[in-house]
Formats: C-alpha cells, structure tokens, sequence
C-alpha cells in the first residue's frame, strides 16, 4: 500500500498544475493516444508553450553571427505530441517575422529550420546528455528539417557531440515545415515510428529537446536557439518513479543564488568558466555559462560538478587558438595551444573532462550553486 502511495505522488508531480515558473510541469508535455496521427489530428490537440534560449557554448568563426546570437532573444514556441503503439507525432509552430530560404549556390544567406532530439538511451541509471548534440558516452538522435531552395532538405543524425553527425536512413517518417504568411509563423510536423532499430520511444517518460534556427539572424550550425531536456509523458505508459526523482531534482526554489555565485568564485569557477560580471577568464578556454541557465536541466547541473567526467563536452575550433611559444611546423605554423581544449585524450583514444569533480560540495551548497546557475538566461 505504502508502495502505490509513493507511486501515486510521484506521478502527480507530472499532471498537477503549474506551480510557478520554475516547476517540472513546465518542462512536461503530455502526449495523447491517437490512432490517427496527422497534422490535422494534433493541430485540434492544446499545445504547451516552451522557450528557446540562444546556444552560447560554441562560436562560429564569423563575427557578425557571433553578435547576433549575443543580442538575440528568447524564442516562445508550441508543441504536441501524440502516439499510438506503432508511431509519434509531434506538431511545432514558432512566430518569424521573416521567412528564410537558404539559395541554392550562397555562402552567407541562410535558411529558417528546425530540429527534434532524443537521447538514444534514457531511464533509469542513465544521466542526461549534454543538450548540444550529446556525448560520446550519451549519444543523441537528430531529426532535422531546413528551409532550402529546390530541395526537401530533411535528414535524421545520430550525434556524440559537436561536429560529430553521422547521417543515418530511417525508414517510415516524414518531417515536413510550412510557412504561414497570414500568422507569420512555421509550422512543422515530424511522425515517426515509436520503435527503430536506433532509438525505442515506447517509453512513460522520454526525453526531448528542440532547436530553432533563424536564417535571418545568421543562425546555423551550432548557432540556433535551443531548448532544454523537456519530457514526454506518454499518458498510458507507467512512468519509472526512480527516473522521474532524477529527472525532477532541482525545480522551484532549491537554495540561495547569491550564496551560489559566491560559491562558484571562491571555488574558481571564473577562473576558467565566464558567466555574469565574471569575465576575467580567457574566451573558450572553457564552456561560456552566460546563458546555460536556460538549456540546461537542473540535474543535468549538478552532475556536471559532481562528475564531469560523465558528460564530456568536444569543443569546436580549437584551431583558432595557438601556441606561438613553440616551434612552428614544416609549414610555418604555430601548433594548437592544448589550453584551449576542454578534455584530455590519452593514447586509446579516451577522454577525460579538465574540470575536476567537486564531490566535496555538500548538498546545500551544491543546490545553491545550482540555484545561481537556473538564474543565467
């Protein structure tokens, strides 16, 4: 009895009613079973409002994008997702006041899109892979859909990281995206099927991130607006209880913010990290958390510190960083300065994260720095 009661309570974490701004309801989106699933089906289904937040870990080598992606704003977005035993289908609309379509032969316009992500394995005893394409311990599922001129450009990834897509053919879905003149708004629906040999979405609670990209804004590639880990509650499937406890840790007020960011300082975060008014650390030589407070999932924070060796994250262009204190090479260039990237490689071929754990952080501390990071949007 006391069993089914623990159970009950925790499933009423999903359906209850909003409770602030900060809750884990927020970041739940409850799918209905449909036989029929079209575009029509589930635009007559409500839709939960989500926010997309500028990618701030990666810059491109392009100044003029890197600038626009610091000045653009939050996106709000809708989506709806319904199953049935053998598909999902999940319908998007996002306001754009101007519809991109990348040329056909052009290397500075770009095109509008749009992309769904799922971790390739979630559940119970697997941690959150990092939202910007996974990692190689926590690989990613990547449906895009782009807006390009004389082409269906539509294709399906599997991701370990930045810079590490490999394109795969997935039989049975179909990912479509339309503009609405009237509204100023695209629209687009993806359905496929529950279970492949990749990715089984037969699941209570499966996790799911989206991204946007505004060719206007000069987004592409890693600059888009993102969101974070959401989750789809399939509303008759049983939810694992010990998932939903680690997926739900660190929702409404934890702990105490300004104790979390003095925590950070004198445990030399600035020293390699740049957030707020903390500046002092070179560019790049590791991840910006200026904005992380509005991609990343509350668990997802607190195991970076504790273990981040479990999500190492590839940083891109190392290459724009060089060691002009050594030798340069048989054609005149100076070799990459090792600084700059954020894990070590040993002779196999593993890595290992440079940050070191922070286990010795005790549970308070580590929700008020947590608290301080869910603040960086």
């Amino acid at each position: 009895m006391k069993k089914t009661l623990a159970l009950l309570a925790l499933s009423t974490l999903i359906i209850s009613s909003n409770a602030g701004t900060d809750s884990f309801n927020d970041d739940v989106i409850e799918a209905k079973s449909l036989n029929n699933i079209t575009e029509e089906s589930l635009s007559n289904l409500p839709m939960k409002k989500i926010m997309l937040y500028p990618q701030y870990t990666v810059r491109l080598n392009d100044a003029n994008a890197n600038k626009k992606i610091e000045e653009e704003k939050p996106l709000e977005a809708e989506v709806v997702v319904a199953y049935n035993p053998k598909e999902i289908g999940i319908l998007i609309k996002w306001k754009d006041e101007t519809k991109s379509v990348q040329p056909a032969m052009t290397t500075t316009k770009f095109g509008d899109g749009v992309s769904v992500q799922f971790p390739i394995k979630y559940g119970k005893g697997t941690t959150l892979s990092y939202i910007g394409m996974g990692d190689t311990k926590h690989p990613v599922m990547v449906y895009l859909k782009k807006a390009v001129e004389g082409r269906d450009y539509q294709k399906a990834f599997i991701a370990e990281g930045f810079g590490s897509l490999t394109e795969i053919s997935e039989k049975g879905y179909t990912f479509t995206m339309k503009y609405d003149d009237a509204n100023k708004q695209w629209i687009a629906f993806i359905k496929k099927p529950l279970k492949t040999a990749d990715l089984n979405l037969a699941s209570g609670l499966v996790p799911v991130a989206f991204a946007i990209w505004d060719g206007d804004s000069l987004n592409r590639d890693g600059n888009k607006l993102i969101t974070n880990w959401k989750f789809i509650k399939m509303d008759k499937m049983k939810v694992d209880p010990n998932y939903l406890k680690y997926v739900s840790w660190g929702y409404g007020d934890i702990g105490n913010p300004e104790r979390g960011k003095e925590l950070m300082i004198q445990n030399g975060c600035n020293g390699c990290h740049r957030f707020a008014d903390q500046t002092a650390a070179p560019e790049g030589l590791a991840p910006n958390l200026s904005k992380i407070g509005g991609y990343s999932n509350p668990a997802y924070l607190r195991e970076s510190i504790i273990n981040p060796n479990d999500v190492v994250i590839r940083n891109l262009n190392i290459n724009r960083h060089y060691n002009k204190a050594a030798e340069k090479d048989k054609n005149g260039a100076y070799p990459n300065n090792d600084m700059y990237t954020w894990y070590i490689k040993d002779d196999k071929g593993n890595i290992t994260s440079k940050m070191p754990p922070y286990a010795q952080l005790s549970e308070q501390d580590l929700k008020d720095i947590v608290a301080y990071l869910k603040t960086l949007k």
